[in-house]
């Protein structure tokens, strides 16, 4: 074998060995991007149930009935 061969040889070989590669990279892509779009759903979901949470206390603290109570409930402690 001449060095023009095992040049030859060499090259080709770094060539299989780069498309072994990327098929991994890929595979192992794909499961991270499904696993990102659970982790991008999960946070929705998280935010859709803050949100809600936040717009209950709102209409609790501006509700004027329930200043009425606070302002009820503080007189009975100070007396």
């Amino acid at each position: 074998m001449n060095m023009w061969t095992a040049i030859a040889l060499i090259s080709v070989a770094g060539i299989i060995a780069g498309i072994f590669s990327d098929k991994g990279k890929r595979k192992n892509n794909a499961q991270a991007d499904k696993e990102l779009k659970a982790l991008h759903a999960r946070i929705d979901a998280l935010e859709n149930e803050l949100r809600d949470r936040v717009e209950t206390l709102e209409r609790i603290v501006t509700n004027p009935k329930e200043d009425l109570k606070r302002q009820f409930d503080h007189l009975d402690k100070v007396s």
